[in-house]
């Protein structure tokens, strides 16, 4: 499908994903959605996966998921009710899929986000606890994001292949993805993909740059897909924030991707900005990306 093209059908596909993620536990069907898109079941089919890079079934798989992990972070639900506001059958077709989806049964799930949440932090391991870590300032060029926020793989994805067509892919050091609270903004945050260069490094064509200011931020290793992210941050500002001693500070959240090697899970290292409960913001500190 031509840019022209995609770019004409986008607020369509949009609005799809906008139903799908207000009413996670309805029984959406492909005819449904296409009369939410305004075109036939076989044109939706082939307009969707051109736009979205998966099938309308993929992003509701993902998208009921997504939101039962978030359940299963925020306290002590029960397992079976969870499953059935994910609009899942049985609890157990709902930790068949859970299972494969976040490589952890619901209760492994919670199990692990709550000593990450109530432990102290001592240490880094992967998905066992927080740690806090100083980080200098850097520039990132990026792409801001437009959309609910599970279109963002296709964000990534258009950015990885604008990277592509400028064989700029051997001179970044990371892939980032930012996070700015912004009350301005409908859904109350500004998203962007983005990857960290070298300071002299400058990209004008569609991206921006952005310089981001460092200081301290708690960090959290999260195993699993990108769809785990969003509950991952809300149970770490929900449960470890109001007993860690610190405030959320005004810098930006970052998501720090990391290739899986092998067959291994996905790995994103989330960092939340802080600072002492009792002193002013101060975000003049370097960030190390």
């Amino acid at each position: 499908m031509r840019a022209s093209t995609n770019h004409r059908y986008l607020a369509r596909i949009e609005r799809v994903v906008d139903a799908l993620l207000s009413a996670p536990a309805e029984a959406h069907s492909v005819e449904s959605l296409a009369a939410v898109a305004h075109m036939s079941e076989y044109h939706f089919h082939r307009v969707y996966r051109a736009v979205m890079g998966e099938t309308v079934r993929a992003t509701m798989r993902r998208v009921r998921l997504g939101f039962a992990a978030d359940r299963l972070t925020g306290g002590a639900e029960p397992v079976a009710r969870i499953a059935e506001a994910a609009g899942y059958e049985s609890p157990q077709a709902f930790a068949r899929a859970f299972r494969t989806f976040a490589h952890a049964t619901p209760i492994e799930f919670r199990q692990r986000h709550r000593r990450a949440a109530h432990a102290a932090p001592l240490h880094f391991a992967v998905g066992d606890s927080i740690d806090f870590v100083d980080e200098p300032a850097c520039e990132a060029l990026a792409f801001r994001h437009d959309g609910p926020i599970a279109t963002i793989p296709r964000s990534v994805r258009l950015f990885w292949q604008w990277q592509l067509r400028r064989a700029l892919l051997a001179r970044v050091r990371q892939s980032i993805g930012i996070v700015y609270r912004d009350a301005a903004d409908p859904r109350g945050f500004r998203y962007y993909t983005a990857v960290v260069v070298d300071s002299g490094e400058r990209v004008t064509d569609d991206a921006v740059q952005l310089s981001l200011p460092g200081g301290r931020y708690a960090r959290y290793a999260l195993r699993g897909p990108a769809s785990l992210i969003a509950p991952a941050f809300g149970s770490m500002q929900r449960d470890w924030l109001p007993r860690s001693g610190f405030a959320l500070d005004d810098r930006p959240m970052l998501e720090r991707y990391f290739e899986p090697c092998g067959g291994d899970e996905p790995v994103t290292e989330l960092l939340i900005p802080i600072r002492r409960a009792e002193t002013p913001t101060n975000s003049s500190r370097g960030m190390r990306c």
